[in-house]
C-alpha cells in the first residue's frame, strides 16, 4: 500500500515585516508625548504632601538689570564767524519773543547792601585845655582845671562873660608862676595862653 504522507515543504527563508507607514510613526510619536506627559503629571503628584502643599522649589525670579551707558560729547569747533552769527541768532530770537509780549523769567540775584559807615560818635566838649578861647559846657567841660604852670615866663588864664575881649567881660584872670588851678561854669568864655595843658581834675 502506498504512503500517503505528504513530502516536508522546503525552507523559505522568513518574510520581513511590513515596513511601518507614515500614520503608524505619527501614532508612536504621539503616544510617546502624552506617556512623558502623564510621567510629569504623576511625578508631581507624588511629590506634593498629603495636605495638599508641595515641597517643589519656588521658580527662579529674573532680575533684568538695565544699563545706561555714557554718551559721548562731541566737541564742535566754531570758527569767529560762526560764533558771532549763533550770537545774532539768539539776540534776533530774543527779540522776537519780546515783541510778542514773552517775557523771560530771569531771577536776578538781590544786591548785596552797601556797607554802612559807622556813625561817629558825637564829639562832647573836652577835658583838656591848651591856649586858646574856649566856650564852657559846648568847647570845655564845666569843672575844676588845673595845669602844672607856664610853658614860657607867664601862663595866664581868664574867665569871662563872653567873647567880646572887654575888660567888663571878665569875670576873674590871672597869671601863674608854677602850679595852679581854675574852676569853670558853664556859659563862660574861657582864655588861656603860655600855660601847660589843663586838665580836667580826677
Amino acid at each position: 500500500m502506498a504512503d500517503s504522507t505528504p513530502p516536508p515543504m522546503p525552507d523559505f527563508p522568513p518574510t520581513p515585516p511590513p515596513a511601518p507607514t507614515k500614520s503608524h510613526t505619527n501614532a508612536v510619536i504621539a503616544g510617546t508625548t502624552a506617556a512623558a506627559v502623564a510621567a510629569i503629571v504623576v511625578v508631581g503628584v507624588l511629590v506634593a504632601d498629603d495636605d495638599g502643599s508641595s515641597d517643589a522649589e519656588p521658580a527662579p525670579i529674573v532680575t533684568i538689570t538695565e544699563t545706561e551707558t555714557e554718551t559721548e560729547t562731541e566737541t564742535v569747533e566754531l570758527t569767529d564767524q560762526e560764533i558771532i552769527d549763533r550770537s545774532l541768532e539768539i539776540i534776533e530770537s530774543a527779540e522776537a519773543d519780546l515783541d510778542a509780549g514773552l517775557v523771560p523769567d530771569v531771577t536776578v540775584p538781590a544786591a548785596d547792601p552797601a556797607p554802612t559807615e559807622e556813625e561817629e560818635e558825637p564829639v562832647g566838649p573836652s577835658t583838656s585845655i591848651g591856649s586858646g578861647t574856649y566856650l564852657v559846657g559846648e568847647d570845655v567841660k564845666a569843672g575844676s582845671y588845673k595845669t602844672s604852670g607856664p610853658t614860657d615866663d607867664m601862663c595866664y588864664w581868664a574867665r569871662n562873660k563872653n567873647d567880646s575881649g572887654e575888660l567888663e567881660a571878665i569875670i576873674a584872670n590871672g597869671i601863674l608862676e608854677g602850679p595852679g588851678r581854675v574852676t569853670l561854669n558853664k556859659g563862660e568864655v574861657f582864655e588861656t595862653s603860655g600855660c601847660e595843658v589843663w586838665e580836667l581834675a580826677k
